[in-house]
């Protein structure tokens, strides 16, 4: 019996290093962020702590012969996130060896354990990437998406220096971030700065909105169009997203592909089908979702368009995937514990697990939502 044990759990480890690649592979952002390595592993420590960037020396004019001022700058703030964890588990009972008493049986047995496992974990794994971490009842999921992307139900129009002075309802293209992540606040404006003009367009100094995503409103009545939903505009408040989200003065930072749930992908498909005829042109580089064997894809204004399943009904999410990391404090993402013999139930056990969490910069982020009440 010892030796049974000693075989299986042998093979199993070595299936799930060998399987683990196509649970990547099977999901569109997993797959992109594994090409870019923007998965990592062997992390550790009791948090994630990393410094963001929030404030710049500022430019001043100089003559010659002029005195300079050499004042200490706080130019950093601290992100930290805990880490959170998966697990899924099986067993086999002793009654069931008994039951299958031949090599070939207990071989098979095994198999479709260790294949149920991974399949569980490949259909279910890829959907937390867009869960809010922070919401009551998540407190063991990763911080996906949506744990940065919350807003205080008001649209903005900021015409002056200060957040204090954006008004509701000026301007309902694009939504006030409004949430904490990673213990900082995405309020415009929070850790100082200022602004001209109406946020997100103008100008203003890093520190205003350096933890701001762009929230865009899918039914906002700034378009024009007859109907304010997304089969009528999309093309409209995707391009807006698209553009805002590249608010950062070099290209570094810029989206590399928006995800929408699947009859946001229909329509938008149609829409442009009515409109004009559309060209894709995937696989122009080496980072692009076709040169990973993805198809169903359409480029738009120099970013991949796609659906990916568990994306939320009338959601989308704009992606720069140089900009996340999904870190595992293992040697590999998901972990092979067992098989285990417990004397009390009789049976071996098996699990599968994920130690650790992903993270965000939210001022790189797009999201597509519906926002009226």
């Amino acid at each position: 019996m010892p030796s049974w044990a000693r075989i299986v759990n042998s093979t199993s480890q070595k299936y799930f290093r060998k399987e683990e690649v196509n649970i990547l592979r099977n999901r569109k952002l997993l797959a992109l962020m594994q090409s870019r390595g923007r998965i990592t592993y062997n992390h550790s420590g009791d948090f994630m702590d990393w410094k963001v960037r929030f404030r710049r020396a500022p430019l001043t004019g100089y003559a010659d012969g002029d005195t300079l001022t050499f004042a200490r700058i706080n130019k950093r703030k601290t992100a930290q996130l805990e880490w959170r964890g998966y697990t899924v588990s099986d067993s086999m009972t002793k009654m069931e060896r008994e039951q299958n008493k031949s090599v070939e049986a207990i071989i098979k047995i095994y198999d479709n354990l260790a294949r149920e496992l991974k399949d569980d974990i490949d259909d279910q794994f890829g959907d937390e990437f867009y869960v809010d971490g922070n919401a009551a009842g998540n407190s063991k999921r990763i911080h996906g998406f949506e744990s940065a992307l919350g807003d205080g139900g008001n649209t903005i129009d900021i015409t002056s220096a200060t957040a204090a002075e954006r008004s509701e309802n000026a301007d309902d293209r694009v939504q006030a971030p409004d949430d904490t992540y990673a213990n900082l606040s995405t309020k415009l404006g929070n850790y100082g700065g200022s602004w001209t003009g109406s946020w997100p367009n103008g100008t203003g100094s890093s520190e205003f909105d350096f933890w701001s995503p762009i929230i865009a409103a899918t039914d906002s009545t700034d378009y024009g169009t007859t109907n304010d939903n997304w089969a009528e505009q999309g093309d409209q408040v995707l391009r807006y997203g698209i553009i805002q989200t590249q608010k950062n003065k070099s290209k570094r930072g810029m989206l590399d592909i928006v995800f929408i749930d699947r009859s946001m992908y229909q329509e938008f498909l149609q829409l442009l089908d009515n409109k004009e005829r559309f060209i894709s042109r995937p696989g122009r580089n080496e980072g692009s979702l076709a040169k990973l064997g993805f198809t169903d894809m359409v480029n738009y204004d120099g970013v991949d368009v796609t659906s990916e399943y568990g994306v939320p009904a009338n959601i989308g999410y704009g992606v720069n995937v140089n900009s996340i990391e999904l870190r595992s404090l293992q040697s590999q993402l998901f972990n092979v514990d067992g098989p285990d013999w417990d004397v009390a139930s009789r049976s071996w056990r098996f699990a599968v697990d994920f130690l650790g969490n992903l993270v965000l910069n939210p001022r790189e982020l797009l999201k597509l939502a519906i926002v009226t009440p």
